[in-house]
């Protein structure tokens, strides 16, 4: 729901100033997405691929993620222009609320799990590490309850276990 200014039932000056902001500004997104998924088809140019390979080759799923990140690119940036064009902007537009210390504090504290979680790993196993980091991302996203705490974990990694240790034969 959003704020009203008192008695007129019109978005308050706060909404109005996020939503009139400069018209390009929900582009930069779609643009940094499309440049990273070019910079990553660049840089796939670069894995080396043995001569006669006929087969998906080293370079296959690489190149299928940065086409993919420049398709979902240019269709944001299409639903971007689309709604200007439009001027789909109504008063119900949702705003996002403005940033708390306790959401940065809970940026940082997750942030700051998957770098100990890198640390962790090198010292503890795969399912161990990771079952630690799962439980700590969702204690800190506000989850509570064991099936939350220790269900959802274990489940986690189990799949991922299963999926990348067992079935793709990745060492983890």
């Amino acid at each position: 729901m959003s704020p009203e200014a008192p008695g007129t039932g019109a978005p308050s000056p706060a909404e109005e100033g996020a939503r009139s902001a400069h018209p390009l500004r929900d582009l930069v997104p779609a643009a940094a997405g499309a440049a990273l998924a070019v910079g990553a088809f660049v840089l796939t140019l670069g894995i080396p691929v043995r001569e006669g390979l006929t087969q998906i080759g080293p370079r296959w799923w690489p190149e299928v993620l940065s086409g993919a990140l420049l398709l979902l690119a240019v269709l944001l940036v299409a639903g971007t222009l689309r709604k200007r064009s439009a001027k789909a902007v109504a008063a119900d537009t949702d705003i996002p609320d403005p940033a708390t210390r306790e959401g940065a504090w809970r940026l940082v504290a997750m942030l700051g799990s998957i770098l100990g979680y890198g640390v962790l790993w090198y010292f503890v196993d795969f399912r161990v590490s990771t079952a630690l980091l799962f439980a700590a991302l969702t204690w800190i996203g506000g989850g509570r309850g064991w099936k939350a705490l220790l269900l959802f974990p274990v489940v986690v990694t189990t799949v991922l276990h299963l999926l990348f240790g067992v079935l793709l034969r990745v060492p983890l």
